[in-house]
């Protein structure tokens, strides 16, 4: 019997509003010589306690800056929370903002990253709930000029309507900016059980591995979009600015998971257990079924998530003899093919290892979508499968790869144009498996995001 389960849970979402952007002030000098890799230092804000999916976002981001060799006297957290978890960190306010963003005062080679999560206004801004402020985009301007000046700046504004904030005067030449959104369009996820909103999630799991923080904005939209078109929401459209002084800056992150073909995975002390996965309560319920065939299943096994609602396990089957390898490589990249960025939390009925917050740690990305076609790192499919993708690689073009994503199937076509080379590869693929995606065509990769 095929062992493979795939399930999504929808959102319960929450209200989010956003703000607008007065008048740009005069442009800072900058020094175009921007170094590559850039010291950091760093203040995460979650701006609602309503929810812990802000704390959360901001608890996350601390443990991977410590991972990336960030000094813990660098970040300055500041929390929404009555009692915070995690570490030291001070309640936010306009007014905390203000003095930590003001106090970074980068060195030589140093630079600021600031990283703002809560609810939106259209008109207001960035929603402070705890101290009852808002945060627009000219006070932030003014907060980095003071505090940061010229050197290299990142800043990520995750809420509704947070477009304003990648448009003037917030579009220095040293800045990059990433928002979770278009200045009128709300973004997704802020229901109650879920541990991050679909922004967070996305940008917290494009980190490890990613070499510029393009890269970083690149992985996240796409990871947005995969997960809005799977739940059927309207496009959020997260926003990108990278200022003339900072094009292609490096992410500190660069060395952290960076082979597509490695898979992570560190025991905690934890075991499977069907009631303890975290999901939504309501997914817990819904999918019991499906959790419990995991929990029974036997070794080689390997269960994924995303950390709002979507999932999927694979194990030794009738659809090949799974090694532990392919099970947990195919089982992250069917989840990230669905859920867009993934923990790795079983191997086996082993549990992941918590990060220092508490919170599982989101596997780097494994699912390769573009670029030159490898035999090594295609996906859905067993290694003992791939000497039939070096057959395909040695047939004449025009020529195009179906998958199967759900079994393992791999089928190709070669035909006088590529659009019929496609069709026949899908229509042979959807033969054996319910469905099936274009990986390549010719010897390009171009699988891309799932899109609506």
């Amino acid at each position: 019997m095929r062992r493979w389960r795939l399930a999504l849970g929808l959102f319960a979402l929450a209200a989010c509003h956003g703000g607008a952007g007065p008048t740009p002030d005069a442009d800072l000098a900058f020094n175009r010589a921007v170094p590559g890799p850039v010291g950091l230092k760093a203040v995460p804000v979650a701006g609602d306690r309503e929810l812990p999916v802000f704390d959360n976002a901001t608890r996350y981001l601390h443990d991977r800056l410590i991972a990336a060799g960030l000094p813990a006297g660098d970040i300055h957290r500041l929390s929404a929370a009555d009692h915070p978890q995690g570490g030291t960190a001070e309640a936010t306010s306009l007014a905390a903002i203000a003095s930590r963003i003001g106090g970074l005062k980068p060195g030589a080679g140093e630079g600021c990253f600031v990283f703002l999560s809560s609810h939106g206004h259209p008109r207001e801004g960035f929603v402070l709930a705890r101290s009852q402020e808002y945060l627009t985009p000219a006070q932030l301007d003014r907060m980095l000029s003071s505090g940061c000046a010229s050197v290299p700046t990142i800043v990520v504004v995750s809420s509704c309507y947070s477009g304003g904030f990648a448009a003037p005067p917030m579009t220095r030449p040293n800045r990059i900016i990433l928002t979770a959104a278009r200045s009128d369009r709300a973004s997704f996820g802020c229901g109650a059980g879920f541990t991050y909103n679909i922004f967070d999630q996305c940008f917290l799991g494009a980190l490890d591995g990613a070499l510029t923080w393009r890269d970083v904005a690149v992985r996240t939209k796409g990871c947005v979009a995969t997960r809005e078109a799977a739940m059927k929401q309207p496009a959020s459209e997260p926003q990108a600015y990278f200022g003339a002084a900072v094009p292609d800056m490096s992410a500190p992150w660069r060395g952290l998971g960076s082979d597509p073909g490695t898979v992570r995975f560190t025991a905690g002390p934890g075991r499977f257990s069907p009631g303890a996965v975290p999901l939504p309560a309501s997914d817990r319920a819904r999918y019991g079924n499906i959790l419990e065939q995991y929990d029974q299943a036997a070794a080689p096994k390997a269960f994924a998530m995303s950390p709002d609602g979507a999932f999927s396990w694979r194990d030794r089957s009738a659809s090949g003899a799974h090694t532990e390898g392919d099970v947990r490589r195919m089982a992250l990249q069917v989840c990230e093919w669905y859920g867009g960025a993934c923990v790795l939390y079983a191997v086996d009925d082993a549990v992941v290892a918590p990060l220092p917050s508490g919170l599982a740690p989101f596997h780097p990305p494994i699912l390769v979508r573009t670029g030159p076609l490898h035999a090594a790192n295609v996906p859905f499919i067993r290694d003992d499968q791939r000497p039939l993708i070096a057959d395909y690689i040695a047939r004449p073009s025009p020529k195009a790869l179906a998958l199967g994503v759900q079994l393992p199937v791999i089928e190709y076509a070669s035909a006088a144009t590529i659009g019929t080379a496609r069709d026949e590869a899908l229509r042979r693929c959807r033969a054996a498996a319910s469905e099936c995606v274009v990986y390549a065509e010719d010897q390009t990769v171009v699988l891309g995001y799932r899109a609506r």
